[in-house]
């Protein structure tokens, strides 16, 4: 079993309150932000690629707050 697997499966063991305390602990980790930081500029780099080259699609608000409130209901993130 992968050290990931073995983190989830003891994470399900840990009562809310610890499981929450490990989340805010991973949230300032330094290596999760800066893993962040690099997904969000790989994420902007293709943005802005598309654009470039044109693959744009018209900002549809109504489209894009029915999908979150879809994925809110269905507890997705």
């Amino acid at each position: 079993m992968s050290t990931v697997k073995e983190v989830k499966a003891a994470t399900k063991e840990l009562s809310p309150q610890e499981r929450w305390e490990l989340y805010r602990w991973l949230g300032e980790s330094k290596d999760v932000q800066e893993f962040r930081r690099e997904e969000l500029r790989r994420e902007i780099s293709i943005g802005i690629a598309q654009a470039d080259s044109g693959d744009v699609a018209p900002l549809n608000i109504d489209h894009i707050k029915t999908k979150v409130h879809q994925k809110l209901k269905n507890g997705s993130h």
